[in-house]
């Protein structure tokens, strides 16, 4: 019988290291740092464990171990209980995963951010690289990748920012950067409805009172974006450097039929 046990044993050893290696390959594969891995499998296997039986257990040094439990317990993956000394439990098993699947829709979400802002850079590059004769205007499509482009003209403005919106919503997804701006020593021009408007902004500004249903967006009187909303709630906009239609965006700032002065 003893020999019976010490063969289970062996097998039941065998089976563990083989679910291991790929528990903590995935763990690895998902953004956790090799000795984090390597701890919370060793959790997952006993109740609770202090700092000193995890070093025991992992062969991880103690520069490293403390570094390794507090990965853990920032990403949620594991609870520490005070006390001396501390002990560390992991969370149950359907709470590492809400908490992992949290993470990675998290840095999805980060990365399609940073792809949407980097084509809206991209894009003004590619248009003024182009003949004058090619690329007359172009369509931006999906509300948010038109508050990107209107976001990075404005951040790129050298000497000056027309915005003519008579959408306050549209207006206040820009206004950070219109008053960021403003501060640089930006001519900053708007036309916007009887709203509250950011202090700098509304101090360094000309600010007019718009009249039409307009959402022109003017930078350096050499691109323009004109912007239509949907009825589903997205929007498309019309982009361009041609002079004669950045023309006669700027001539609606001195329109009456267009905006006041206030």
């Amino acid at each position: 019988m003893p020999e019976v046990k010490v063969r289970a044993n062996l097998l039941l050893e065998e089976a563990a290291k083989e679910v291991k290696g790929e528990i903590v390959s995935t763990l690895r594969d998902i953004g956790l740092g090799g000795h984090g891995a390597a701890v919370l499998y060793a959790l997952a296997r006993i109740p609770e464990a202090t700092a000193g039986d995890l070093m025991l257990k992992t062969g991880i040094p103690d520069s490293k171990i403390y570094y390794a439990l507090r990965e853990l317990v920032e990403m949620g993956l594991a609870e520490v209980q005070e006390g001396k000394p501390r002990t560390y439990r992991m969370v149950a098993p359907e709470e590492a995963e809400a908490r992992l699947q949290q993470m990675l829709k998290a840095e999805y979400e980060r990365e399609n951010a940073a792809v949407t802002r980097l084509v809206s850079l991209l894009e003004p590059l590619r248009a003024a690289s182009k003949s004058p004769t090619m690329d007359l205007a172009y369509v931006v499509k999906g509300l948010p990748n038109v508050l990107a482009r209107g976001e990075a003209m404005v951040t790129s403005a050298r000497r000056d920012v027309l915005l003519l919106a008579f959408e306050e919503a549209f207006f206040r997804k820009l206004e950070a950067e219109l008053a960021s701006a403003a501060r640089r020593g930006i001519r900053v021009r708007i036309a916007v409805p009887d709203i509250a408007i950011e202090e700098d902004l509304g101090k360094l500004a000309e600010i007019r009172s718009i009249v039409c249903s307009c959402l022109i967006l003017v930078v350096d009187a050499q691109q323009i974006l004109t912007v239509t909303l949907t009825p589903d709630g997205s929007a498309y906009g019309i982009t361009s450097t041609d002079e004669t239609l950045v023309r006669l965006g700027l001539e609606y700032w001195e329109s009456p039929r267009c905006c006041v002065e206030c």
